[in-house]
C-alpha cells in the first residue's frame, strides 16, 4: 500500500471515528430530554403541572425526540457499514493478536477480559510499529489500535473507542500528538519486556 493510499484510509477512519463518536453524543443528549420529558408527562398526569401544559404536547415532545433518536441510528449504522468496508480493505494482519486472545481467554470473552486484552493489544502493536513520529518506534495509531480491536471480532467500534480513552485516562499511554500514543512506562528508563 502507497503511503498516499494509507493516509487517505487513516484520515477516512478518523474521521468516521470523530463521526461516529458526535452521534454518541448527540444520542445521551437526546436521550436525556427524552427522560426529562416523560417524567414532565407523569407529574402531569399526577396534577403537578406548574405551567399548564395540554398532555399533548409532551407526547408530541417526545415522538419528535425519538424521530431524532431514528435518524441517528440511521447514520450510526452507515458509519458502521463504512467502518467494516474499511476494515476489510485495510490489509492488516494481526492474526497473531487473534490467536493469543483465545488462548487467553481459553475461547471465552468476556467484560473482565476486555481491558487486559487491550492493553495486550497495544504492547504487540508498539513492538511492531512503523510509526515514524520524532519520539521512536514505539508509538500506537490510536485509530490503528481501535480498528485492530474490531479485527479482532471480539469488540465493537464504540467498545474499542471506549477502552483507548480508559487507558489514557488511567494513565497507561500518553498522547504524543493528535491520534498518537506510547505506552507511559517508554518515558521511564524500564523496558516493555519488565511488563511482559
Amino acid at each position: 500500500m502507497t503511503f498516499e493510499r494509507y493516509s487517505e484510509k487513516h484520515n477516512k477512519l478518523l474521521g468516521l471515528l470523530k463521526h461516529l463518536r458526535e452521534i454518541e453524543e448527540q444520542s445521551y443528549v437526546l436521550i436525556d430530554c427524552r427522560n426529562d420529558v416523560q417524567t414532565d408527562l407523569i407529574l402531569s398526569r399526577n396534577g403537578f403541572n406548574p405551567e399548564n401544559k395540554e398532555g399533548a404536547s409532551f407526547g408530541k415532545k417526545i415522538e419528535k425526540i425519538e424521530n431524532m433518536m431514528d435518524n441517528l441510528d440511521k447514520e450510526r449504522r452507515e458509519i458502521y457499514s463504512e467502518l467494516n468496508k474499511l476494515r476489510t480493505s485495510s490489509g492488516l494482519d494481526y492474526s497473531n493478536v487473534n490467536r493469543k486472545l483465545l488462548d487467553l481467554t481459553g475461547g471465552n470473552f468476556d467484560d473482565k477480559d476486555r481491558v487486559h486484552l487491550a492493553n495486550y493489544v497495544f504492547r504487540t502493536m508498539s513492538r511492531k510499529s512503523v510509526c515514524k513520529c520524532p519520539v521512536g518506534e514505539d508509538c500506537v495509531k490510536g485509530s490503528e489500535f481501535i480498528l485492530t480491536l474490531v479485527n479482532t471480532g471480539k469488540f465493537e467500534w464504540s467498545q474499542a473507542q471506549e477502552l483507548l480513552d480508559g487507558m489514557h485516562d488511567r494513565g497507561l499511554i500518553y498522547e504524543v500528538r493528535n491520534d498518537i500514543y506510547r505506552l507511559v512506562e517508554h518515558s521511564s528508563s524500564r523496558k516493555l519486556s519488565d511488563f511482559c
